[in-house]
């Protein structure tokens, strides 16, 4: 089980009259993360980058290949460092401290950090670099660690945020001198531009007197859980523990758990195909004007510390580059391999430090309603809260609620435009208004053009998907043990050999790293056996009698097992079938078949496209411009074999006729 963590509201002590400019105002005397000799203004770090022997050896190079003067380069250098590097200027940050502040009590926001995990951090920093890699959940991300940092005077971090941002009128300009720095989605056919910000990026690592934040999964996870890992900007933050330029770096992962995630409507149209809206100041400001409501809790997590030299075991990285000047040296091959380990840690202990949050018991239960059809009078759901808080403390999770009670009617009002009671008073699923979708956003559309009402009931099911996500890494090892378990008795090896497929199959849709899971697997194992799930009698397992619990099992895994079902079928029919064409596919079908909502979700069934490419059941072919799928005859006709025969049996109705959704009848054209 969890150690118990006191989580402390740092903004509790703001929220008063003069508290915020008081605050914002004060003397503030940050501790660098990297004590130096000397400290570089961000003009003087562009300028050290131009300087390299890095830079200047490849622009010899580039010259002589393209036929560009070396001078013309140089100049190139210069405007890829404007556009990307930072400009930290603290009275700026000041007010806009103050603005962030003043719209987050707008919010009735709380942000609830692990100070005793923070504290013991900042004793300990100073003596090497530092990165904090933080879940992206939502845009408030960014906000919440400087704030943090802030708070408890830590020098302001160096933020990788995406180019998006810095075409936005003024936004763009204020997040820069607040200490963003800016990052191309591609670096893909500009080799200049891709070495400036390798250099700018190592620069920023070794001579920068603050961290470096960025999000190690690369984007926003739209499902609220944990996506696998990209390696570019962290494979450049290592390259000065690499090549000797500094001692060490300690890598810091940051879990951030939100009762209300402010996108999560977006989000849910995303999910279905409707494109994401472009980021645009006013965009921004129209945004705000929602922004006038309870949006609840936000809880910070700090993970204990990697030391990058104990993780790699002190290992002496001499290597055929070692010969060169520092700055010429790059990652070999093996150090690319450890870049990849250390991404697959840092995500694996932001799963470990996960804050099962009210809105993740209320979705829970919610879901387990909305699965059995049954409607819960106040008093029983909150019997099955509480029965929930049992479950996940059983299952190692971190749940942080001692009055589920008050919970409950607070969170009642963060949520209310997702769920409301009735006049007997229960709690109910609040279904979307019919939407007119308009031509435009149709001819934009990822996958297959939804019905009206089956968005109604879609959008609202997803979004209580996404505040079950964030949980479903301690849930599905004993939910995945069980349903193998119920096909019949069954021995341990067998039961292994099952299990690890069905995880590689859905490695995408639930991350986790190969190394621990014999573990994980006969922690499940006893965690089953424990709670009568399964029984063992010599080394044959059957089924026990634990039927809450069972069920609660059965529904976790549901909807991404009959996501991997339909993919499966679908490409046993079309044999080969580009991947557009066939995300359509897979969703006509499921819609068509009434099944789970979330199983809609196109990042649901890329995941599972995925795992199957990574079983070896489909063949992934790049083109030019899209990607096609080959099916591999027997390696797919095992798997769909395995995946049938655990696949539940489920029989829900999840439109009109479910007693847990609360239909409206008005008609909008919001898309």
């Amino acid at each position: 089980m969890s150690e118990k963590v006191q989580f402390i509201d740092i903004l509790a002590p703001i929220n008063t009259q003069f508290g915020i400019v008081k605050f914002m105002t004060r003397p503030w005397n940050p501790k660098p993360t990297l004590i130096m000799d000397s400290y570089y203004t961000p003009e003087e770090l562009k300028k050290i980058v131009v300087r390299s022997t890095y830079i200047d050896s490849f622009i010899e190079a580039e010259s002589i290949r393209s036929g560009v003067r070396k001078e013309e380069l140089v100049k190139k250098v210069k405007a890829h460092l404007e556009e990307m590097g930072l400009d930290k200027k603290m009275h700026l940050t000041r007010w806009l401290g103050i603005v962030s502040l003043k719209i987050a009590f707008m919010m009735k926001i709380g942000i609830f950090v692990n100070e005793p995990a923070i504290l013991k951090f900042k004793e300990q920093m100073g003596k090497n670099p530092v990165l904090f890699l933080p879940t992206h959940r939502s845009y408030a991300d960014f906000c919440v660690l400087t704030f943090m940092c802030y708070y408890y005077d830590i020098e302001l971090p160096a933020v990788a945020a995406g180019i998006d941002f810095s075409s936005m009128a003024i936004v763009g300009q204020r997040m820069r001198e607040t200490g963003a720095f800016f990052i191309r989605r591609s670096i893909v056919g500009d080799p200049l531009y891709a070495a400036t910000l390798k250099q700018y990026v190592r620069t920023l690592v070794a001579k920068h007197c603050a961290p470096i934040e960025f999000f190690v999964e690369g984007t926003r996870s739209r499902s609220n859980k944990s996506m696998m890992p990209k390696y570019g900007i962290l494979s450049m933050s290592l390259v000065p523990y690499f090549t000797g330029e500094v001692p060490d770096i300690t890598i810091v992962p940051v879990n951030l758990s939100y009762d209300r995630i402010v996108e999560q409507t977006l989000f849910a149209y995303e999910h279905i195909g409707v494109p994401k809206p472009k980021e645009t100041t006013g965009g921004l400001l129209k945004a705000l004007r929602s922004l006038n409501d309870h949006f609840g809790y936000i809880y910070v997590n700090i993970g204990t510390e990697i030391s990058l030299k104990e993780y790699l075991g002190n290992q002496n990285f001499v290597t055929s580059d070692s010969s060169k000047p520092v700055s010429l040296q790059q990652l070999t091959p093996e150090q690319q391999s450890q870049v990849q380990d250390v991404a697959h840690e840092v995500v694996s202990l932001q799963q470990n430090i996960v804050v099962a949050t009210i809105s993740n018991l209320l979705a829970l239960v919610l879901m387990d309603c909305l699965v059995r059809s049954e409607a819960l009078d106040l008093d029983r759901f909150l019997e099955e809260l509480e029965w929930m808080v049992g479950v996940l403390n059983g299952l190692g999770a971190s749940v942080y609620e001692s009055d589920v009670k008050k919970s409950l009617q607070r969170i009642l009002v963060v949520h209310h435009q997702m769920v409301s009671m009735d006049r007997e008073r229960r709690l109910r699923l609040v279904a979307g208004d019919l939407m007119e979708v308009s031509n435009e956003v149709k001819a934009k559309m990822k996958g297959h053009i939804l019905s009206a009402e089956t968005m109604a009931y879609a959008i609202p099911i997803i979004q209580l998907q996404m505040y079950i996500n964030p949980v479903l890494h301690h849930i599905v090892p004993p939910a995945l043990v069980y349903v193998i378990v119920k096909r019949g008795i069954i021995i341990r090896e067998k039961l292994a050999t099952d299990y690890h497929l069905l995880r590689k199959l859905l490695k995408h849709e639930f991350f986790h790293i190969d190394r621990t899971e014999k573990d994980i697997f006969n922690n499940a194992i006893e965690y089953c056996i424990r709670n009568n799930i399964i029984v063992e009698n010599e080394n044959a397992l059957t089924v026990g009698d634990a039927e809450k619990l069972q069920f609660l099992l059965k529904w976790s895994v549901y909807p991404a097992l009959t996501t991997l079902m339909v993919c499966q079928d679908v490409m046993i029919e079309k044999e080969r079938c580009e991947n557009k064409q066939l995300l359509k596919l897979i969703q006509q079908r499921v819609e068509a078949s009434g099944l789970h909502p979330y199983c809609l979700s196109l990042e649901a069934t890329a995941n599972c496209l995925q795992g199957l490419v990574l079983a070896g059941a489909l063949i992934r072919h790049k083109k030019e411009k899209e990607m096609l799928f080959e099916v591999v005859p027997a390696t797919m006709n095992n798997c769909r074999q395995l995946v049938s025969s655990v696949l539940p049996a489920m029989n829900v109705q999840f439109g009109r006729d479910n007693a847990v959704f609360m239909f409206n009848v008005r008609v909008s054209s919001r898309l």
